[in-house]
């Protein structure tokens, strides 16, 4: 009778040692986040954001915003403005890009100006 007991909790055990990775993994739940933003200004108490996605879902998926031109007051103008965020699998990633930049009546200036991120899952 006792072997027998023995055999059941080694057997028991057993599948909970076998079965206990299977759990962990079914808990680990992946989030994303990220956001881009084109054009981001402030002055004088004035806000100013352009081609901006907004945050992504922690569920992942994709955003995408673009503008064709702006010129505000002579102070800031540009071209060709782009944002994207997207979460999917094991990894995040947001671009943004603007074109012909022009800053402060043109003091401050690009042809291009990119930026990209991105963040792999381990």
């Amino acid at each position: 009778m006792n072997t027998k007991r023995n055999s059941t909790m080694a057997t028991c055990l057993t599948a909970i040692l076998a079965l206990s990775p299977i759990a962990s993994f079914a808990q680990a739940t992946t989030t994303f986040s990220g956001e881009a933003v084109a054009l981001r200004a402030s002055a004088a108490g004035i806000s100013l954001s352009l081609a901006d996605t907004g945050a992504l879902p922690s569920s992942g998926g994709n955003l995408s915003t673009s503008l064709a031109s702006l010129n505000v007051l002579g102070l800031a103008s540009a071209d060709a403005l782009k944002s994207t965020s997207s979460g999917s699998g094991t990894s995040s990633q947001s671009q943004s890009s603007v074109a012909n930049l022009s800053l402060l009546g043109g003091l401050v200036g690009a042809d291009v100006v990119k930026s990209n991120s991105s963040h792999l899952q381990r």
